[in-house]
C-alpha cells in the first residue's frame, strides 16, 4: 500500500506538471518581496532560515487534525542583508537586530505590522494541487484557482520565539502543499510540505467507490494510464538508444573487416635504410655487431647504407630507417611466402595490440627473400645485454621495474588471448626511457617457417630451451599456453636476481659428470633432442643468493622473491600463478613505490655518472668534471671569448685602447738550466709559476703565457677596467718580486732566484690565433716595449715606462724612482722608472725633485 501511494505521489506530480519545488529534507525553503510574489521573482534569504521540528505526515484522512511545528533564525548576516536591502527600514543592522530580538509584539496579532513586530504574521495554509489548473506552485500568494482551502490563525512574535506551532485540518482529498507562511519586513518566507489527503472512506478494500478514483485511491481503482507524452518521452530515448546500440555495433564490425583486409602495414623493402647489421639469439634483438654479406657499402654508425641486403643469416636483427623514424628488422627465413587469411588475422590481431610494455608492431615486408617483421626499435638492446653489462649500475628498484614491465606486458597479452612461447631475456627489449618491453610476440604464422628453421622441427630452441616449460621438453602440452609462459618468466626473474647468463649457470649446477642437455646439431635427430630433455625436466638453476636490507643494492624483500620463482617455475601448472597475480605480489615488494620516471632519472644520473668516472678515472661526477673542464678552457682563454667559441661562434679580434703589459725572466736561466736535469728545470718552473699563478689571481689581470722563463700577464684585457689596469699590474709585480726572495729552488735550495720584470701601458689588439690548441695573444708596439722594458730591467727590480708611470702617478699610492733616460731598441730614448714599493699615504713621488746623483747612468 505504500509503495503504491508513493508512486501514485510521483504520478501525480509528473500528470500534472507541478514543480516540486522542496525536496522534502527539512532544508528547503524560499523568500519573495512583500509585494506581488509569484512563481517567478524568488528572492535571497540571506541568511534568514526556516525548518520543520515536526513535520506534516506524509499522509492523513480527510478532516483529521495534526499538529506542525517550525523554526525561523536569522543569522547576523541576515541582519545585514535585510538593512542593504530595504526589508528593514533602519539605517544599520544593530538596529535592526535588537528590534527582531528585544521589541515585544502587539498582543492582538491584527494589530501586529512590520512597523510594531519583527515576525508579524506567521501562519499555515494549504493548496490542494488537484485544484491549481495551470501548474506553477503554491506560494504566499492566491494560487490560480482562487482559493486557499486551508488558512490557520495567524500569529505574530519576536525572532528570539524558539517554535512556532499549528493545527491544522486538510480536507480535500488529493495531494495537496502545506505551507508555513511568515511576513517579516518587506519580504515573504515559505517552508513547504506535501501530504496526501485520503478519503476517510477505506481505500484498500479492492473496492472502487463512486468517490474514490485512480488518483486519490489506486489501490483500489487501478494507477491510472501514462498520457501519450509519457510514453513518447520514455519511448524516444530507448528508441534512440537502441538505434546508437546498433549502429555502433555495425561500425566495429565494419572496422574490424577493413582491419582485415586493411594492407597499409606492408612495407616496400626497398624503402628501408639499413645501417650496421646486429645478431639476435632465437629472434631477439641483442645487438651484437657481426659482418654482414651485402651488396651495398656500408661504412660507419652514421654513413647509412641505400642498398638493398641479399643475404641474412637466421637470428639476425638489422636496424634501419623507415618513414623517418628508427625501426629494427626481423628477418624470415622463408623460402615461401603467402599472404593467407590466417596471416591477416595474426597481423590485425597485433595491430590492435597498444600498450607500453609490448615492442611496437610497425609492419613487414612480404616479398621473398626479404620476407621480414619491423618492429619498434629500442636502442639499449635486450634486458640480458643490461644485465650481463657491469658497467651499468642497476639498483633493486630497477630490477624490480624490469621484473613488472615483463608482467604487465604479459598480463596484456593474456587478457588478449595471445600466448607468447618463446619469453626470454633476449626478447625483452630496453628503449631509449629505460623501460623493458617484450618483443617477439604473436605472428605465428608469419614466422612458422623460420621458428621451423631455427628450431629443426623441435618445439624449442637452443637457446631458449633452459626457458621452456618441463611439460613442453616432453611434448604433452604446447608452448602457447599461459603455465609455460609464466615457468619461462620465472627464469627471466633468476637472470634479473644474479646478473648472469642463464646458460653459464646450467653448466656450472648440473651434477658432478653428467653433462648438459644435448644441443643441435647435424647428427642429432628430434628424438635425440628430447631424450636428453627427459633427464634434466627436473633441473632447476639454484635460488640467487639475496641480500636483504634498505641499500638499492639490496632486495626489499628477498622471501617473497624466492617463493615468487618457486610459485612460477612449479611442476604442477596450476600452483603457477596468473601474471595480474605476479603483478600484484611485485608491487607487494617494492615499499618504495617509485614512478617508472623517477626510477629511470635515477639510473640515467647513475649511469651518466659511472661513465664519467670510468674517463675521468672515477674521481669526480659528471657536474665536477664539468667544471674541471670549464676552469682548464677558462685557463686557456678568457672566459667570454671561450664561451664565444664553444657556441660556435668566431672569436673576431678586439682593440684595447689602453692596457698595461708586464713581462718577466728569470735572471742566468741559461746556467741554470744547463747545471740541472730536464726534470729538475721543468719541476723548477712548475712549482715557481704555480706560486706565481696562486698570485695572480687576487688581481684583475689575465696571463697571456708562459714560455721557458717568460712570464707574461696583461690587465685591462679583456675586460676593460678603466685606468685601474696599471694599478693591478703594479701591485702584482710587487708580489711576485717579494716572493721570489723567499722561494727555494728544490734542486738548489741555497740558489736565490732573481727575475727581472718590465711594464709596459698602450693600446694593443687582442685575438684568438689558430684552430689546433688556440691560443689568445696579445699584437702592438705596447707589447713589444714591455718586452724591452723586462729585457733592460735588473735583477730583483721592476722598471716601469713613462706611459705606465703616468697612470700610476694618476692612481697615487706607488713609490716610483726615476732610472733617468734609457735607449730602448727600436724606440730611440726613454725615461724609465723603477717601481720600489707601494704605499699607503697619497704623495706623488712623481712631483718630487729628484736628486740626480740617485739616477743610474743611462745604458
Amino acid at each position: 500500500m505504500a509503495l503504491q501511494t508513493t508512486v501514485f505521489v510521483l504520478h501525480l506530480c509528473f500528470l500534472l506538471a507541478v514543480n516540486c519545488w522542496h525536496d522534502l529534507d527539512n532544508t528547503e525553503y524560499d523568500c519573495w518581496p512583500i509585494n506581488s510574489p509569484n512563481d517567478y521573482n524568488m528572492i535571497s534569504c540571506g541568511g534568514l532560515e526556516m525548518a520543520w521540528v515536526l513535520r506534516p505526515p506524509e499522509k492523513v484522512t480527510n478532516g483529521e487534525e495534526f499538529n506542525v511545528s517550525y523554526t525561523v533564525t536569522a543569522s547576523d548576516s541576515f541582519y545585514d542583508y535585510a538593512v542593504r536591502n530595504r526589508i528593514f527600514q533602519f539605517s544599520n543592522a544593530s538596529e535592526a537586530r535588537r528590534f527582531c530580538h528585544e521589541h515585544e509584539c502587539p498582543s492582538n496579532w491584527n494589530s501586529a505590522n512590520e512597523i510594531n513586530c519583527c515576525v508579524y504574521h506567521a501562519n499555515i495554509h494549504s493548496c490542494p494541487l488537484g485544484l491549481m489548473k495551470h501548474g506553477g506552485i503554491c506560494g504566499p500568494w492566491i494560487p490560480d484557482d482562487g482559493k486557499i482551502v486551508t488558512h490557520t490563525v495567524s500569529k505574530a512574535g519576536k525572532m528570539t520565539q524558539k517554535y512556532w506551532t499549528s493545527k491544522v485540518v486538510l480536507s480535500h482529498v488529493g495531494v495537496t502543499s502545506v505551507i508555513a507562511h511568515i511576513k517579516i519586513g518587506q519580504m515573504h518566507a515559505a517552508l513547504e510540505s506535501k501530504v496526501l489527503v485520503v478519503s476517510a472512506q477505506v481505500c484498500g478494500d479492492d473496492v472502487c467507490e463512486l468517490e474514490e478514483n485512480c488518483l486519490n485511491c489506486p489501490a483500489d481503482c487501478g494507477i491510472c494510464p501514462m498520457s501519450i507524452g509519457i510514453k513518447v518521452a520514455i519511448g524516444l530515448p530507448v528508441t534512440l538508444f537502441s538505434a546508437g546500440f546498433i549502429l555502433t555495433m555495425v561500425w566495429l564490425q565494419y572496422q574490424k573487416q577493413r582491419m582485415f583486409w586493411d594492407e597499409s602495414w606492408i612495407i616496400n623493402y626497398k624503402t628501408i635504410i639499413f645501417g650496421r647489421v646486429y645478431m639476435g639469439l632465437c629472434s631477439t634483438t641483442s645487438l651484437l655487431h657481426i659482418k654482414s654479406q651485402s651488396t651495398v657499402s656500408q661504412t660507419t654508425n652514421i654513413t647509412m647504407s641505400t642498398g638493398v641486403n641479399t643475404q641474412h643469416q637466421r637470428g639476425f636483427i638489422q636496424p634501419g630507417s623507415y618513414d623517418g623514424r628508427k625501426v629494427a628488422v626481423k628477418h624470415i627465413q622463408n623460402k615461401h611466402f603467402t599472404l593467407s587469411k590466417t596471416i591477416r588475422k595474426e597481423v590485425k590481431e597485433v595491430r590492435q595490440l597498444d600498450h607500453p610494455n609490448l615492442c611496437k608492431f610497425i609492419g613487414g615486408s612480404i616479398e621473398v627473400p626479404y620476407v621480414s617483421i619491423i618492429t619498434e626499435y629500442c636502442p639499449k638492446g635486450s634486458l640480458s645485454d643490461v644485465l650481463l653489462n657491469d658497467d651499468i649500475p642497476i639498483n633493486w628498484g630497477f630490477r624490480l621495474s624490469f621484473a613488472t614491465d615483463i608482467a604487465r606486458g604479459m598480463s596484456y597479452l593474456h587478457q588478449h588471448k595471445v600466448f607468447h612461447g618463446r619469453l626470454h631475456s633476449r626478447n625483452c627489449v630496453i628503449d631509449d626511457r629505460w623501460v623493458c618491453k617484450i618483443s617477439d610476440y604473436g605472428l605465428t604464422s608469419y614466422r612458422k617457417e623460420d621458428v621451423e628453421s631455427s628450431n629443426n622441427g623441435f618445439k624449442c630452441g637452443d637457446v631458449n630451451r633452459l626457458y621452456c616449460a618441463p611439460e613442453v621438453l616432453l611434448g604433452s602440452t604446447s608452448n602457447m599456453t599461459p603455465a609455460a609462459d609464466v615457468y619461462s618468466y620465472s627464469m627471466i626473474l633468476v637472470e634479473i636476481a644474479t646478473r648472469s647468463d642463464l646458460n653459464s649457470v646450467s653448466k656450472a649446477t648440473l651434477p658432478k659428470g653428467r653433462d648438459p642437455p644435448p644441443q643441435y646439431n647435424e647428427h642429432l635427430t628430434p628424438q635425440d633432442l628430447v631424450d636428453g630433455m627427459r633427464m634434466d625436466i627436473m633441473w632447476r638453476p639454484p635460488l640467487p643468493e639475496l641480500k636483504a636490507g634498505k641499500a638499492d643494492i639490496d632486495c626489499p624483500s628477498e622471501v617473497d622473491y624466492y617463493e615468487l620463482i618457486k610459485r612460477c617455475w612449479a611442476h604442477n601448472l596450476a600452483l603457477r600463478p596468473p601474471f595480474e597475480q605476479v603483478k600484484k605480489m611485485l608491487d607487494k615488494m617494492n615499499p618504495n613505490k617509485v614512478s617508472p620516471v623517477d626510477m629511470m632519472m635515477t639510473l640515467m644520473e647513475k649511469y651518466s655518472k659511472h661513465l664519467e668516472s670510468i674517463v675521468a678515472e672515477r674521481t669526480q661526477d659528471l657536474l665536477q668534471e664539468k667544471q674541471k673542464t670549464d676552469r682548464l678552457l677558462y685557463s686557456m682563454l678568457p672566459k667570454p671569448v671561450a664561451d664565444d667559441l664553444r657556441q660556435g661562434q668566431t672569436a673576431e679580434a678586439q682593440t684595447f685602447s689602453n692596457a698595461t703589459v708586464y713581462f718577466s725572466d728569470i735572471v742566468g736561466f741559461t746556467q741554470l738550466s744547463g747545471a740541472s736535469t730536464p726534470h729538475q728545470v721543468v719541476n723548477f718552473l712548475n712549482q715557481l709559476y704555480t706560486t706565481f699563478d696562486d698570485i695572480i689571481d687576487n688581481y684583475d689581470v689575465y696571463k697571456v703565457e708562459t714560455i721557458g722563463d717568460a712570464y707574461m700577464v696583461v690587465s685591462g684585457v679583456p675586460k676593460e677596467n678603466g685606468i685601474n689596469h696599471a694599478g693591478e699590474i703594479a701591485s702584482m709585480a710587487l708580489d711576485l718580486v717579494n716572493v721570489c726572495h723567499n722561494f727555494k729552488i728544490p734542486h738548489k735550495p741555497n740558489t736565490q732566484l732573481k727575475i727581472r720584470a718590465g711594464i709596459h701601458s698602450g693600446p694593443v689588439v687582442a685575438g684568438v690565433v689558430g684552430t689546433k690548441m688556440p691560443r689568445y695573444c696579445l699584437f702592438g708596439d705596447t707589447v713589444n716595449t714591455a718586452s724591452r722594458m723586462e729585457s733592460t730591467s735588473e735583477a730583483l727590480k721592476i722598471q716601469v715606462s713613462g706611459a705606465t708611470a703616468d697612470l700610476l702617478h694618476s692612481l697615487r699610492g706607488y713609490v716610483l724612482t726615476c732610472r733617468g733616460t734609457l735607449n730602448v731598441k727600436g724606440k730611440g730614448d726613454m725615461t724609465t722608472w723603477w717601481l720600489e714599493a707601494k704605499r699607503d699615504e697619497h704623495t706623488d713621488p712623481l712631483l718630487r725633485t729628484n736628486n740626480y746623483g740617485e739616477i743610474p747612468v743611462p745604458v
